[in-house]
């Protein structure tokens, strides 16, 4: 375990060093804010409470700017260290595979985490700003769950994005690959969830889409198979970015 610490705390100096962090936290926080904006004009139109309130963590830009934002995120774990030629000096190391590879996703999955810290005061400004007569605004069932949705999301995310990482040594193409990925996957299911006239590929939409998980979390609902779907599919991609990136020592 004090390897992966070390491995871990210097994911973290990396990540929190680089420049692009901080202008994917600059620009994922300005839309953050812009979404809370938009929250709040729509309780001043009369927007119902309760629908409003599902809205921080699932607003219209949000379940769309994360499969962008994470693909940014991971781009550099593994294809920087192959580009400076580090990882293979780190292989022949006494340090095991695994403890690099989770060492690097929860790295990033910390850094994601910090880029819903604002989520925090957005919460204390509607408990402040709700009149003293409504009681239960915000849901705070609801948006403990809606934070805990997104963490998920995020969480399979990252390990998508830190696979396709491990495939190349040029970042920018670990980007645009995570990218077309996530967002190809998530229109793919939304058209199988919304528009497609078989019931049987609405259901299979219906269980695979993010989009729809996010609203279903934001609503306060945490549903097992959800959580099951996630975690299994965010262990088979560290899974195998820990077998392509055993093929390097070899």
């Amino acid at each position: 375990m004090g390897v992966f610490f070390s491995l871990l705390k210097k994911e973290l100096r990396t990540c929190f060093y680089s420049p692009i962090a901080y202008v994917v936290m600059f620009f994922f926080w300005v839309l953050t804010g812009g979404n809370f904006y938009w929250q709040l004009e729509s309780l001043a139109h009369g927007e119902s409470l309760t629908v409003a309130s599902q809205w921080l963590f699932s607003g219209l830009v949000l379940p769309f700017a994360i499969p962008v934002i994470v693909p940014l995120i991971t781009m550099r774990l593994f294809a920087e260290e192959r580009k400076l030629g580090t990882l293979e000096a780190l292989l022949t190391t006494s340090v095991r595979v695994p403890e690099l590879v989770l060492a690097k996703f929860f790295g990033a999955l910390v850094f994601y985490a910090v880029l819903w810290l604002p989520s925090i005061v957005y919460v204390y400004i509607q408990m402040r700003l709700a009149p003293a007569d409504v009681a239960g605004f915000p849901d705070l069932g609801a948006t403990f769950a809606g934070a805990f949705g997104v963490m998920l999301v995020g969480a399979l995310y990252i390990a998508i994005g830190l696979f396709m990482s491990t495939l190349t040594s040029n970042q920018i193409v670990a980007a645009i690959s995570g990218f077309a990925l996530l967002i190809g996957s998530m229109f793919v299911t939304m058209y199988m969830a919304y528009t497609s006239q078989s019931q049987g590929v609405r259901v299979v939409g219906l269980y695979y889409s993010s989009l729809e998980h996010m609203m279903t979390f934001s609503r306060g609902i945490i549903d097992s198979r959800m959580v099951i779907l996630y975690v299994t599919h965010a262990a088979w991609f560290l899974f195998a970015s820990v077998r392509v990136v055993e093929s390097k020592r070899v």
